[in-house]
């Protein structure tokens, strides 16, 4: 078991407890809320990208430019690193389609690798 399931699991308990799961729920989408109005104050400040976590590294939050984005794809093509120039590719193109407004394009890089999120603030669930 991960970090991750191991918080879950301390919150919801071992048996699903569905009272518990709803409340988590709903932490976590109070937490993803503020995160979304600092996206927006750095979208304004620094224009269009995506917010990137780093656990563990010195430089564990910052933002990302399109721009900035683009030349990390073209450095790992250069470095013939087809993989993750794709994954930067994919990434860019989905971040050129935010709307700021509407949703947030998040990258977490850690040890299990980079994974691109976008986060609908606007959408709730029907839990």
């Amino acid at each position: 078991m991960n970090r991750r399931e191991k918080l879950i699991a301390s919150v919801i308990g071992p048996e699903l407890d569905e009272t518990k799961a709803k409340m988590l729920d709903a932490t976590m989408k109070l937490i993803l809320g503020d995160m979304g109005q600092h996206y927006c104050k750095m979208w304004e400040v620094e224009g269009p990208g995506v917010m990137c976590f780093q656990p563990g590294d010195e430089r564990s939050m910052f933002f990302l430019t399109l721009k900035e984005l683009h030349a990390a794809q073209e450095q790992e093509e250069r470095a013939n690193n087809g993989d993750l120039a794709e994954t930067f590719r994919r990434i860019l193109s989905a971040a050129q389609k935010i709307d700021p407004t509407e949703r947030a394009g998040y990258i977490i890089n850690d040890e299990n690798g980079i994974r691109f999120l976008e986060i609908d603030y606007n959408k709730v669930s029907e839990q």
